[in-house]
């Protein structure tokens, strides 16, 4: 494992532009007012390339909510990058607003739901997906994050929605995907007892999902494509692609993904899907088509027309079809 003192010289690599021959100017820095929440867990993970983390942050994006029963908790799904100290920015910032980028889900919607809401972010290694060909790893230590903290445990007894991006969304549902397993066997000693019991009760206040342009049956050629990018950014391993390498093996495991997600959560869970509306320039298409996108939603989805699938969760503005969509999804989230 990496020491704290080498990961902080570690640069991570924003691969939110796309690969480099789209890219002006190299990568992308974070210009923008976005304050850097405190980590709600004393230690602050360790990962490696070839290992697992024992444990991943869970930022605070409104931490002037202190209600141990908030009216809503929020947690966003991060897209797939490499490292895990800044990947909750780089998914969740807006397009440049008078030249500058602010998190939106720390600077927008506490307000916009009048305060009383927890916002919580994760950051976790993409790589671990690749490592061991499933994003299931991912999910088993989300459990640990979440789930045995005890800061945590009233929360789960209030509303709960998660907000997912691309690759986000495959970990948000091989979270819940583990949770239910937990719930759903028997367990003997104390500290499993203890995640039964948080698994079920999250399970059950689990209200709402959104997602961003997640694959929930497969993507594109230029989906394949992008990933492997991806891939190579994240591990400077052109021959080991994991879960990345094999489109078809890919487009299956997301499929029987989405067959677990759906037996896993309640039958009126409200599921919402924003879709990608153009390709990312002249060389690079659509890279989750309609169908992929909406598989998991039915008739709760929006098009935006205007954002391709790395800006689809970068509103530019409140009044944008991709926050204010979301917003919605969100109050009623709260009454459910």
């Amino acid at each position: 494992m990496e020491n704290s003192s080498s990961r902080r010289k570690r640069k991570d690599v924003d691969v939110s532009q796309g690969p480099p021959k789209k890219r002006k100017g190299g990568a992308m820095r974070i210009h923008g007012v976005i304050n850097t929440p405190p980590i709600l867990g004393e230690n602050a993970p360790s990962s490696s390339r070839q290992g697992t983390p024992v444990n991943y942050p869970v930022h605070d994006l409104n931490p002037d909510c202190t209600a141990k029963n908030p009216n809503l908790t929020v947690i966003f799904f991060h897209g797939i990058t490499y490292g895990i100290d800044d990947a909750w920015k780089q998914t969740w910032t807006t397009r440049p607003i008078d030249g500058k980028e602010e998190c939106w889900p720390q600077m927008w919607i506490p307000k916009d739901l009048n305060g009383n809401v927890k916002i919580l972010s994760l950051s976790y290694d993409s790589n671990v997906a690749s490592v061991h060909n499933d994003v299931t790893k991912i999910g088993q230590n989300l459990i640990q994050s979440l789930v045995t903290d005890s800061r945590y445990e009233t929360l789960w007894d209030g509303p709960v929605a998660m907000v997912a991006y691309s690759f986000g969304g495959l970990v948000l549902k091989s979270l819940v995907v583990e949770m239910h397993k937990h719930v759903s066997q028997q367990q003997t000693n104390n500290l499993d007892v203890k995640v039964q019991k948080g698994c079920e009760k999250f399970l059950k206040n689990l209200n709402g999902v959104v997602f961003y342009s997640v694959p929930h049956a497969g993507g594109t050629q230029d989906l394949s494509n992008y990933f492997r990018w991806l891939h190579q950014q994240i591990t400077k391993d052109p021959t080991q692609l994991g879960l990345l390498g094999n489109m078809d093996s890919f487009d299956r495991k997301m499929e029987q993904l989405s067959i677990d997600f759906i037996n896993s959560t309640r039958k009126d869970i409200n599921i919402y899907a924003f879709v990608e509306g153009l390709p990312i320039d002249n060389e690079w298409g659509i890279l989750v088509p309609w169908t992929s996108a909406i598989r998991l939603s039915k008739n709760n989805n929006c098009k935006v027309e205007d954002a391709n699938h790395l800006t689809i969760c970068k509103p530019p503005s409140k009044e944008h079809l991709s926050y204010s969509k979301l917003l919605e999804c969100l109050k009623f989230f709260m009454k459910v």
